[in-house]
């Protein structure tokens, strides 16, 4: 039987992320955790022309610690422009961004009050396109699912500071990126996505260390 997975909610994860639910059943998302600044709960990392890219969801900075379910969307600065304009320079002539490009932008679009949602219906999307018939919640304290016991917590494994974390069961393969000579592992799932396609659980699943 599969064991689920609870995990925190990141902006378009990277591959390790997935990584970690690929072997799991249903994957719970935590909406109580304390959201944490500079981190992936709302950014994520691109390959394009000029190197590695950061791009961030504006939020509105609420004062001291709040959950995660909590963080509001600065939708007033049209920041999807940005990202997808991001997008389209760094994977417009990458292998299979013609075939994805449509559903992300439409997703990504969506008028989503709270971060968590949009997290939430990108990670959606991205199993979709990965063909992962995988179910996604939410999480909470409050609502404790029956089968806790047979939950993997992966929380805190992915820290955001490093390009690959000291997971030692994560091994990122190569694959051959849009830009540049050097290999940049563990960017965000968009980049394997637009890269590799239908291939791309695959690189997922070879990234996996059995040891």
């Amino acid at each position: 039987m599969d064991q689920s997975v609870l995990i925190e909610s990141h902006y378009f994860p990277c591959i390790e992320y997935f990584s970690l639910l690929r072997a799991g059943g249903k994957i719970w998302i935590d909406t109580d955790e304390l959201y944490v600044k500079q981190s992936y709960r709302n950014r994520c990392y691109i390959l394009g022309p000029n190197k590695i890219q950061a791009l961030s969801v504006p939020i509105h900075r609420g004062s001291g610690k709040i959950p995660t379910r909590d963080v509001r969307i600065a939708n007033e600065n049209r920041w999807q422009n940005n990202h997808w304009r991001s997008l389209a320079s760094a994977y417009g002539k990458a292998p299979f961004f013609a075939f994805f490009a449509d559903d992300i932008r439409a997703t990504l679009y969506q008028p989503f009050t709270y971060l968590i949602d949009l997290n939430l219906a990108l990670l959606t999307k991205c199993l979709e396109l990965l063909m992962w018939n995988t179910e996604v919640e939410f999480w909470s304290y409050q609502a404790l699912p029956a089968t806790s016991s047979t939950i993997s917590d992966q929380r805190g494994v992915i820290l955001g500071k490093s390009q690959v974390s000291g997971n030692s069961q994560f091994m990122p393969l190569r694959y051959i990126q849009a830009f540049g000579k050097d290999f940049v592992p563990n960017l965000s799932i968009i980049d394997l996505l637009f890269c590799e396609g239908p291939h791309a659980d695959n690189v997922i699943r070879r990234s996996i260390s059995e040891r």
